[in-house]
């Protein structure tokens, strides 16, 4: 697949919905991404800032054209706040595979959010790009996204060793995986 189609409306199940990026969440994710758990588990950078949220844009746009990802803001239906971040990623689309990936601002956890849209996403990326697998996989300290993992319907396969550098420190992960039906 060369590139990607985001749908035009948002994905949603009237909680929480998915939708392209915009130019004007640029505010938000600079805020958001001052959480310290944010850049605990991914490769933020910190100090944070509007120069970071507009490379941040552009890779997700970039990434749509050359087919590598599928990203989407997490939202309340309704144009509501940014909550949060969702992708499918490194697609293998000759094995029909790819993986999740997510983040969730302090203001949207708790509440079901990375949930619903790990699911939303999930169920869109099996349909409208005809995955068979997807894979997701979290830290092995990080119990909140073990758990998101599993609500969402994943089966935990294993854990990889050593296998995430964030910073000075290395990560073991837990893999997860979803197959369609």
């Amino acid at each position: 697949m060369d590139r990607i189609v985001l749908p035009a409306d948002p994905i949603t199940d009237g909680v929480t919905a998915l939708r392209p990026w915009r130019d004007s969440d640029i505010a938000a994710i600079v805020a958001a991404c001052q959480d310290p758990e944010i850049g605990r588990w991914t490769p933020v950078p910190a100090p944070y800032g509007e120069s970071d949220a507009r490379a941040y844009l552009l890779q997700r746009y970039d990434s749509i054209h050359a087919g590598s990802s599928a990203p989407f803001a997490i939202v309340e239906p309704g144009d509501g706040p940014l909550l949060g971040s969702v992708a499918l990623m490194r697609p293998r689309w000759e094995h029909q595979r790819a993986a999740v990936g997510y983040w969730l601002a302090p203001e949207g956890r708790g509440r079901g959010h990375a949930t619903r849209a790990v699911r939303l996403i999930c169920d869109w990326g099996f349909s409208a790009l005809s995955l068979e697998r997807i894979e997701l996989l979290a830290a092995t300290g990080n119990a909140p996204s073990q758990r998101v993992a599993e609500r969402a319907g994943f089966v935990r396969e294993g854990v990889l060793r050593s296998y995430i550098r964030n910073g000075e420190l290395r990560h073991d992960m837990v893999a997860f995986g979803l197959l369609a039906g």
